[in-house]
């Protein structure tokens, strides 16, 4: 053991004259490890909430979507599901259209966007089979094509010919509907007539078969499902598709594959996928950890200022001790080092202690759920604190590099300390 070392750690535990001094060292210890810990839980809730975020987008939509660039229907999706299914790194892929219809039931209205359900394509790429949490939805499946009716919906479908339709959560609370109720929707056309184009309301009724949960409130409000052709029918768009989706690999890489879609779909597709259609959310968290890192940090360079005092305090009392290490022929180098080595032992029990207490509050969170969020909005009732080993070390390492700086001016006070004018008055 270097003697610098030695020698601070025999001043650490040494009993003080002036009781302030271990009074302080102890104020500074706890400090550090209250920040330590406090950047840590927070960290892991933001990890935690990020993920949990990001899992309810990807549990929701889809991967990488490709559409045409006017925005208008794809005639041939199903030759075009087909070729970007051979693509490397797609996973699966499958034709959907989106209708806007009003929901009326009663004296209750609500927009809703119908998406349509492509049950030729795989399980896997329509995210409705993993987001039910009522009813069935392979009974979603199309029964015999019917074109929409002009008239109002009471004089035209019968209970046997509707189609079902699968309501988020939030929307189906809304309108008061539950599984095997009637919903009514109203959609609408434009015709050309010799006052010009007219609007031509569209009647159709659904059959509440299923609800859906995502996880994401604006989803669960706004969102319903129904079979492909029951959308054409809606949008009034024919037999087209209005946006190839896709599940890919790996989601890290979904602009690389998106690259490659459009080389296979040929001029006139662009694409879209998870990390853009959510930028702003994803920006919005990622500022948000840096404002918490930046806040808890000055926490912990507030406790640090308590290593100056220490040191600063020890130094004044130990100047005699000081002054015999330099006549005795210490350096100023090593006397610099003993100080600095007490103030990096002072910052890494803190840095521990901090580290375990993180460690416990967030088991604790986890265990008994402390962490609440609104129910309503998120689906889930609590945040699961994740924490990660890369975030610890991090902690840990910049608690000790503040620590290590607080340490730099009363070391140099130390080395600046003559025998002579230190004794002088012994």
């Amino acid at each position: 053991m270097p003697y610098e070392l030695f020698i601070a750690l025999r001043y650490l535990r040494a009993k003080r004259r002036q009781a302030a001094v271990s009074v302080i060292t102890g104020i500074a210890i706890a400090g550090i490890a209250i920040g330590v810990a406090a950047l840590i839980v927070a960290q892991a809730v933001i990890t935690g909430f990020y993920a949990d975020v990001q899992d309810k987008i990807l549990q929701g939509t889809a991967h990488l979507n490709l559409l045409r660039e006017d925005n208008s229907g794809i005639e041939n999706y199903r030759e075009l599901v087909e070729r970007v299914r051979g693509v490397p790194g797609v996973k699966s892929a499958s034709a959907t259209i989106y209708a806007q219809v009003l929901l009326s039931v009663g004296d209750r209205q609500e927009y809703a966007v119908l998406k349509g359900v492509d049950f030729d394509s795989p399980g896997e790429t329509n995210e409705i089979f993993s987001t039910v949490i009522e009813g069935d939805p392979k009974l979603l499946n199309p029964a015999p094509e019917r074109p929409p009716s002009t008239q109002p919906p009471d004089q035209d479908q019968t209970e046997q010919e509707l189609e079902g339709i699968i309501l988020g959560r939030q929307l189906a609370r809304a309108l008061a509907l539950h599984v095997n109720d009637v919903a009514p929707a109203i959609s609408a056309d434009s015709r050309l007539t010799p006052a010009g184009l007219q609007p031509r309301p569209r009647y159709t009724r659904f059959r509440v078969i299923g609800v859906f949960s995502s996880g994401l409130y604006e989803y669960d409000a706004k969102w319903a499902y129904i079979p492909l052709a029951a959308a054409q029918g809606v949008s009034g768009s024919g037999d087209t598709a209005g946006v190839i989706q896709m599940k890919v690999t790996d989601i890290y890489k979904v602009g690389e594959i998106g690259e490659r879609v459009r080389a296979a779909a040929g001029e006139g597709f662009v694409t879209n996928n998870w990390q853009e259609l959510n930028r702003p959310l994803f920006a919005a968290l990622e500022l948000q950890h840096r404002v918490v890192i930046v806040f808890f940090a000055l926490l912990v360079v507030i406790a640090a200022l308590n290593i100056i005092t220490t040191l600063t305090m020890t130094v004044i009392e130990k100047h005699r001790d000081i002054a015999i290490l330099r006549a005795q022929g210490s350096t100023p180098q090593s006397i610099r080092r003993i100080f600095m080595w007490q103030g990096f032992v002072i910052g890494l029990i803190g840095a521990a202690l901090g580290l375990l207490l993180g460690l416990g509050l967030s088991w604790l969170a986890n265990r008994y759920q402390l962490i609440s969020i609104p129910a309503e909005i998120y689906s889930v009732s609590h945040v699961t604190l994740k924490v990660r080993l890369i975030d610890c070390a991090g902690v840990a390492l910049l608690a000790m590099v503040i620590c290590l700086l607080a340490t730099i001016y009363p070391a140099r006070m130390a080395s600046k300390l003559t025998p002579v004018e230190a004794l002088r008055y012994e």
